[in-house]
Parts: C-alpha cells; sequence; structure tokens
C-alpha cells in the first residue's frame, strides 16, 4: 500500500507542477506539485526501509525447535 500511494503522490505532484498551466489566485500549483512529489518520494523510501527491517526481524525470529512435539 505505501509503495502505490507514493507513486500515486509522485503522479499527482508531476500533474500540479508540470501539467496544469492554469493561474489559481492565492495558490502556488507548481511548489504544491513539488511538494507532493518530494512526499511521494519519501514515503516510497521509508516503505523500502520498512520493509527491509521487517523482513530482517523475521528471519532472526525463526528457530529450530525439533524436539518439541
Amino acid at each position: 500500500m505505501g509503495i502505490g500511494l507514493g507513486i500515486f503522490l509522485v503522479v499527482i505532484g508531476a500533474v500540479l507542477a508540470y501539467g496544469i498551466t492554469a493561474d489559481v489566485a492565492g495558490l502556488d500549483l507548481d511548489a504544491i506539485g513539488m511538494i507532493f512529489m518530494v512526499a511521494g518520494v519519501a514515503v516510497v523510501v521509508l516503505t523500502i526501509i520498512l520493509m527491509m527491517v521487517r523482513r530482517d526481524r523475521t528471519r532472526q525470529s525463526l528457530h529450530d525447535d525439533s524436539d518439541v512435539i
């Protein structure tokens, strides 16, 4: 879910920054688009880091209990 959300934010940010040329009073669409893109990249990076930490944690917690019935 995190990677999909990050990609979605990057796409929305790119559309706002580069695709829309309209001027909205009181809003800078280029700045809002850049903020969305940076947030999307941050979400993707954090999701990948959390996935790596979880994978390492589950790998360490496995142990052999062959004598337990």
